[in-house]
């Protein structure tokens, strides 16, 4: 699409009474700003200007991160005084641009690329210097009216503060979103003054000064509505969430309860993934072909192979898991761990900066931190890898290597650093504090005392006390 951007994204968002700017607030775990500069790069727009001021540091770290070889440049408004003054701080940008222009809002999250795509084609067609985009909207919407004379034509947009008692009963109002042509639009900003309610150089002026233009009516008005408030913001990601889950439906994915399943807009699904109730995924997070996720699960930031099985109530964070490996339930899984083909995770196991390897399983109540496990291995219950000991001898945390074919046995304690080479074998209840050569056996505990009816007389003892 062959067009100029700018965005304004200035405002200071009191209403959401909040130490975060606006702009960067997620829904469905992407900024307000992101959702519309994610249009602008898929609209293949040639330049574009972010207009910031208030927070204008974190918006523009957040930007350049994120989108750090797109077409955008930063235009500091410093002193806000209207939304027609921040959008002619831009003009030496747009110096003998010929393109349309198109400008529109940093928290108008919904706009859609068809919709874009339409309002910019009227606006060529049309062959006017302005179209400004409008809606039919409730009498209570603060949005300013769109004045047109005997003959159906847009004579002008006045603010709501500033608007008459008969004006304010217009129901088409102006949504934000204009396409211009770049000469006449710095030819009217630089004649409009501040003779408003709110002291400011209204962007809304531009249309009475503008003589060839019309107007776009934008049939879904959730696409254009803006966020001011956190109600807003609610509403918003509830929709949001509707359309992503009805994607997904569409291309293949079972969700046995939309209403309850939490899907991000970065996360990719494939088909014939199952998903259960109250499963919440989140960032960039993928999951593969015929993998079932189970109530509960939450899991941010991941890869999950095919034919995996995430039971339920699992957490797992920045995550690797691989074809047909099994997880939970209630697991969790810690930033960069990987779980190889068909291994095995099971109820109150926590893995950490660790490499499970193929076939090995760790079923119950372990903890594994910065280990890497290799192939066909068996960590029995309560073992734990003992990984930091306060910085008293290294610093950071140490490491356990545990070889191929190995057998953990039950309530072990493995003190790193330490490696355990391939078919070693720790019996149940060992304190392993030296490395293992290959195939060896491990015991390490202290001799069993049995003394036969011992007991017998500490409790006739203690009964005579009693008396």
């Amino acid at each position: 699409m062959d067009i100029g951007a700018i965005v304004m994204a200035a405002g200071l968002g009191t209403r959401m009474r909040s130490q975060t700017p606006k702009m960067l607030h997620p829904l469905c775990g992407k900024p307000l700003i992101g959702h519309v500069l994610d249009l602008l790069i898929q609209a293949k727009v040639k330049k574009a200007a972010i207009v910031v001021s208030h927070h204008k540091e974190e918006i523009i770290t957040y930007v350049k991160k994120q989108y750090p070889k797109a077409p955008f440049i930063f235009v500091d408004q410093k002193t806000p005084l209207g939304t027609g003054h921040a959008v002619l701080k831009t003009q030496h940008l747009f110096k003998n641009f010929k393109l349309p222009l198109v400008i529109l809002s940093g928290d108008v999250p919904g706009l859609t690329l068809a919709t874009l795509k339409a309002f910019v084609e009227a606006h060529v067609s049309s062959k006017k210097e302005l179209t400004l985009a409008t809606a039919i909207l409730e009498a209570s919407y603060p949005y300013g009216r769109v004045v047109r004379d005997s003959h159906d034509h847009v004579v002008k947009m006045v603010e709501a503060k500033d608007a008459t008692e008969e004006e304010l009963k217009i129901s088409e109002m102006g949504v934000g979103l204009y396409c211009v042509n770049v000469e006449p639009l710095f030819q009217s900003l630089k004649k409009i003054t501040p003779n408003n309610a709110k002291k400011e150089y209204y962007l809304t002026d531009m249309v009475g000064l503008i003589e060839s233009k019309h107007a776009f009516v934008i049939q879904q008005k959730e696409e254009v509505m803006g966020i001011n408030t956190r109600e807003e913001l609610s509403r918003h990601e509830k929709i949001f969430r509707e359309k992503i889950n009805q994607a997904w439906m569409l291309k293949g994915v079972t969700l046995l309860d939309p209403q309850t399943t939490y899907i991000d807009s970065e996360v990719k699904l494939s088909e014939d993934v199952l998903i259960y109730p109250q499963v919440h995924l989140y960032g960039k997070t993928t999951i593969g072909k015929n993998t079932m996720i189970k109530t509960g699960s939450v899991i941010t930031d991941s890869h999950i192979g095919a034919q995996v099985t995430i039971k339920e109530y699992s957490v797992i964070e920045e995550s690797t898991i691989e074809d047909q490996a099994i997880i939970g339930p209630f697991a969790r899984l810690r930033p960069e761990t990987k779980v190889k083909k068909r291994a095995r995770v099971g109820n109150f196991v926590e893995l950490k900066k660790t490499v499970l390897g193929e076939e090995s399983k760790a079923n119950h109540l372990t903890y594994l931190g910065d280990a890497t496990i290799g192939k066909d291995v068996n960590v029995g219950c309560g073992v734990i890898t003992c990984n930091y000991d306060g910085g008293l001898r290294y610093s950071g945390k140490a490491k356990t290597v545990i070889g191929d074919k190995s057998f953990i046995g039950s309530d072990c304690q493995l003190i790193a650093p330490l490696t355990l080479q391939k078919g070693s074998y720790v019996a149940s209840g060992t304190t392993v504090t030296e490395n293992v050569p290959k195939d060896s056996l491990v015991i390490a505990r202290v001799k069993q005392m049995t003394k036969k009816g011992y007991m017998k007389k500490l409790w006739a003892r203690s009964k005579k006390r009693k008396k």
